[in-house]
């Protein structure tokens, strides 16, 4: 059932039109439960958009009985439903549909490619790089849930110039056979630091680069070891928040099979392909709308050997030969402007260009974190003190609970609180606020689940008939019955933060029916019935919308 189509279909009808009819939830509950604003439908006959509203009024043919009836407000034609009719056929929706309601199969089966995470293997992760895989996660999810088969990548930048600084220090201060991953941002920053006051630091790590590049197979094997061991820490560290891939790609994989070597081949044939007064190449990119002061993109040092940049235009085409119809990358903002350059010089290669999803950097607690000189926050020590927050509440509580409810709350707490702020701002991470039991928390929103599972493991939920009786009750109801148009929402926008905003008034309005009115203890028992339905419908949307943020649920607290 969908109740908004449904009347959608009958303006169309009475007004004789194609266009797409914009059904919204009303400003003021006092309006009804859905409102359709006549502006935009005026005509030479119907000049005014309250004659619209009465025109369309008098003419509403309600086949289904779905409405209980409709006022004209100005320019509103407002929807009072029958609930009556249309409750039961909303919970027994979601009872069938179960963990698929909210999805329309959208995907229907077609593969999607997301790349997302792809940090530098030279360090532990922070916060602030978490929100690329977080936000990546949720997209993974979004896009399962409605039916796509995806493809997790995550790209090894395992070539670099820090990934040789990292060598140069580990060699200096340390044996390679032997050093651990919780040692290596230790050493990056001490060799980063040295580098800038001996220039020999410098030398050294270009030419390890340049041995690389030409082949000398130690030098190979003694960055890939590195890389390994950064890759499986970081690994580690994901999954305790339940974030994976299925694809590890490495940048040298294109450079030692000569696909660099191929794009600038061709770049030169449509003669793209310059070289500066250094020997550097580049490539032109005038002409380009790129918010940049120079339009050149340089694709290798004085030596021949590739820059970044290179390696990445490599890299996106094998993905588009992949899959070029649904194909994402999560970037930070400041990378923004890079892909873009990256971009370009696909379409001049004939290629498209991937879908970017860009976000806004984290603060906690109000301060920044910065990628060098070892300021940063990591994420193991977040989750640590996330883990000993909560410990510390439910002892407080004089709760016991088990290892793996702390850890699913604690992914509850950076999940939720991450993705509740809209992509293009400033996430201020703030631990009292991600783990308190009553505000708008990932953890919140568990307990609540808690209190349904309770309740129904108290009841036994019987197939009779539904009524409701409480203004509370039937805000829920339209709730859920938005639920799949929220999900088409977070399609069209890819903004997760407006589904935390519909989680949370959704556990809001529970939260007040469980303190307003009766349920286990309710004398009539088709209302009471009714009620363990409802409850139960809750739970089943929240779980789906939060397995679309990537957030498990737990049974008790």
């Amino acid at each position: 059932m969908n109740i908004k189509k449904y009347i959608a279909k009958e303006v169309q009808r009475i007004l004789n039109i194609e266009d797409e009819i914009n059904i919204t939830l009303p400003p003021k509950e006092d309006m009804g439960d859905y409102t359709v604003v006549c502006f935009q439908y005026r005509n030479e006959k119907l000049k005014s958009p309250k004659d619209v509203a009465d025109y369309l009024k008098d003419n509403f043919n309600d086949e289904k009985n779905y409405i209980k009836e409709i006022k004209v407000s100005g320019p509103y034609l407002n929807f009072f439903l029958n609930f009556d009719v249309v409750s039961s056929k909303i919970i027994e929706q979601i009872e069938e549909e179960k963990e698929h309601y909210g999805s329309l199969n959208q995907g229907d089966k077609k593969e999607l490619l997301i790349e997302h995470t792809s940090i530098n293997p030279n360090a532990s992760p922070h916060i602030g790089r978490a929100r690329n895989s977080i936000i990546g996660n949720f997209l993974t999810h979004l896009y399962k849930f409605v039916g796509y088969d995806i493809t997790r990548h995550y790209f090894v930048n395992d070539i670099g110039k820090q990934i040789s600084m990292l060598l140069v220090g580990v060699k200096k201060y340390k044996d390679i056979d032997n050093v651990k991953f919780s040692e290596i941002l230790d050493l990056y920053v001490k060799i980063n630091e040295e580098s800038k006051q001996n220039p020999e630091v410098e030398k050294e790590v270009f030419y390890y680069l340049n041995e690389l590049e030409n082949g000398n197979e130690e030098v190979r094997d003694q960055f890939k070891k590195l890389t390994d061991i950064c890759i499986e820490g970081q690994k580690e560290i994901f999954e305790q928040l339940n974030i994976h891939w299925d694809i590890f790609t490495h940048e040298s994989d294109f450079v030692f099979e000569h696909k660099v070597d191929e794009i600038l081949d061709k770049l030169k044939e449509k003669g793209k392909l310059k070289e500066d007064e250094n020997g550097r190449l580049y490539v032109d990119l005038s002409g380009y709308d790129i918010p940049t002061k120079s339009p050149v993109l340089v694709l290798t040092r004085e030596d021949k050997t590739s820059l970044y940049p290179l390696r990445d235009i490599a890299y996106t085409i094998y993905k588009l030969e992949q899959n070029s119809e649904n194909n994402f990358i999560v970037l930070g903002e400041d990378q923004e402007v890079y892909m873009k350059q990256i971009s370009s010089v696909l379409d001049i290669l004939g290629y498209p260009s991937p879908k970017l999803i860009c976000y806004s950097f984290i603060l906690l607690n109000g301060g920044k974190m910065a990628t060098r000189e070892g300021n940063v926050v990591l994420l193991e020590d977040l989750i640590k003190i996330l883990h000993d927050s909560i410990e510390k509440e439910f002892q407080e509580r004089n709760i016991t609970t088990n290892e793996d409810t702390i850890m699913t709350l604690v992914d509850a707490c950076i999940k939720y609180t991450i993705l509740g702020i809209s992509r293009n701002k400033i996430v201020n991470f703030n631990i009292d606020e991600a783990t308190s039991f009553s505000g708008n928390s990932g953890v919140y929103i568990l307990y609540n689940i808690v209190r349904i599972n309770s309740i129904l493991n108290k009841n036994e939920i019987k197939q009779t008939d539904i009524k409701y009786n409480h203004d509370i009750e039937h805000k829920i109801l339209i709730s859920l019955h938005e639920f799949p148009h929220e999900v088409n929402k977070l399609l069209e926008t890819t903004e997760a933060s407006h589904l935390v905003q519909y989680i949370f008034h959704l556990t809001k309005d529970f939260s007040k029916m469980y303190e307003e009115i009766h349920i286990q203890n309710e004398e009539d028992e088709i209302l009471k019935n009714s009620r363990l339905r409802l409850i139960n419908a809750i739970k089943i949307t929240l779980t789906n919308a939060l397995e679309i943020l990537g957030i498990k649920t737990v049974d008790r607290m």
